[in-house]
C-alpha cells in the first residue's frame, strides 16, 4: 500500500434549518453524514453523485473553507480539525482547490500576472524578479503564453480561464488538489484538453487529486478509485474499473445506465429513478436511497441503515441486498 496522504474519518457537516416567527432552529440539513475515505499519495480519487449529494461540501470541509460539525481530517498525520486558523492558513499551501466556474473564481480587476502571483505574495514565497520568473514558469506550465500575463479574465475563453486557475493553484507547489467539477462549465473538446493537462501535471509534479464530478465518463478517464455519494453518505467505493465492470449498489447501477454510450448497436436497459434527491435527509435509521430504490424489498430498508462494508477486495458497498 502506498503512503496515505489524506484520511477522512466519520466526517459530518450539518447546516441548521430555522423556521417560524422567531426563526427557531427546526432541524438540520445533513449535507455530509459520516463520510470515511482514504486518498494515497499520487492517487486520483473521485467523488460522484447527483447535485445535492454532498460531494462539494466534502471538498470544502476538508480544506476547512467551511467548518466540519464532527469527524477527523488527517493530512500527513495532522488532524486539520485541531489546527488554529493561522496554522490552517499555513497548511493550505499544501492543499489547493480548483473551482467549477473558472470566471467567477478569478478577480476581474486583476491581470493574470497578479492573479497567479497573489498566493506567492500572501505566503511570502517571492518578490521582484524571482516572483515574475515564477509566474512566467507557471503560465508556461499550463500551456499559456507570456503575453497573456497582462490580460484580464474577460479576455480569455473558458478553457484558458481554467488554466489560469490551475496555475494559481500550483503556485505554492501543493501536494494535493481538490478539483470541484473543473470541466463541467467547458465545451467537450476543451474538457479533454484540460483533463489531459491535469494528467500531465500529475505525472510531472507527483500531485494527488480529489476529483469531484457528476460525470462518470470524466471520472473513468482520470481517477484510480471512486466513491458514489447520496444524501451525505457513501454508498459504494471501489477501484474505478470495478465500478464500471461490476456495479453493486442499485444507485450506482442507475447512474451507469444513464451514461451515453458511443455505440449505436449497444442498447443498455436504462434504470429510471423516481422522485428527486432530498436536501433534508432521509428517515432516521433507514437507508437514504430506499424511497427511490428499484431493488427495495424488505422492510429492513426502511427500518435499518446499511453499513458500508467490504464485499470484495477493495470494493465496499452499503446495501442490505448483500447481507
Amino acid at each position: 500500500m502506498d503512503e496515505v496522504l489524506l484520511d477522512v474519518r466519520k466526517l459530518k457537516k450539518y447546516f441548521p434549518v430555522k423556521g417560524g416567527l422567531f426563526q427557531r432552529q427546526a432541524g438540520y440539513i445533513k449535507a455530509v453524514d459520516g463520510v470515511d475515505l482514504t486518498v494515497e499519495q499520487g492517487q486520483s480519487f473521485g467523488l460522484v453523485g447527483e447535485s445535492g449529494s454532498g460531494k462539494t461540501t466534502v471538498g470544502k470541509t476538508i480544506l476547512r473553507l467551511i467548518e466540519p460539525t464532527e469527524g477527523e481530517i488527517i493530512f500527513e498525520g495532522q488532524d486539520l480539525c485541531q489546527l488554529s486558523e493561522s496554522e490552517m492558513r499555513h497548511l493550505r499551501a499544501e492543499m489547493q482547490m480548483i473551482f467549477q466556474d473558472p470566471y467567477s473564481s478569478l478577480n476581474p480587476r486583476m491581470t493574470v500576472k497578479r492573479i497567479v502571483g497573489e498566493p506567492l505574495l500572501i505566503h511570502k514565497r517571492g518578490k521582484g524578479r524571482a516572483l515574475e520568473d515564477r509566474v512566467r514558469e507557471l503560465i508556461s506550465l499550463v500551456g499559456l503564453m507570456e503575453d497573456h500575463l497582462f490580460r484580464y479574465p474577460h479576455e480569455f475563453s473558458g478553457g484558458q480561464r481554467q488554466r489560469i486557475g490551475i496555475a494559481r493553484a500550483l503556485a505554492l507547489e501543493p501536494k494535493m488538489l481538490i478539483l470541484d467539477e473543473p470541466t463541467s462549465a467547458l465545451d467537450v473538446s476543451v474538457q479533454a484538453q484540460v483533463l489531459d493537462l491535469l494528467l500531465d501535471l500529475q505525472k510531472r509534479l507527483n500531485l494527488t487529486y480529489l476529483f469531484i464530478s457528476h460525470d462518470l465518463a470524466v471520472i473513468r478517464y482520470i481517477c484510480d478509485r471512486v466513491a458514489l455519494m447520496y444524501m451525505g453518505k457513501i454508498l459504494e467505493l471501489a477501484a474505478v474499473e470495478d465500478i464500471f465492470q461490476n456495479p453493486m449498489h442499485p444507485y450506482t447501477q442507475a447512474l451507469l445506465s444513464a451514461m451515453p454510450v458511443a455505440d449505436p448497436e449497444y442498447q443498455p436497459e436504462e434504470i429510471i429513478l423516481e422522485g428527486e434527491i432530498s436536501t433534508l435527509g432521509g428517515q432516521e435509521g433507514a437507508c437514504r436511497f430506499a424511497p427511490r430504490c428499484p431493488a427495495r424489498g424488505s422492510d429492513r430498508c426502511t427500518e435499518e441503515e446499511p453499513v458500508l462494508k467490504e464485499l470484495e477486495d477493495g470494493h465496499l458497498v452499503a446495501c442490505h441486498l448483500y447481507d
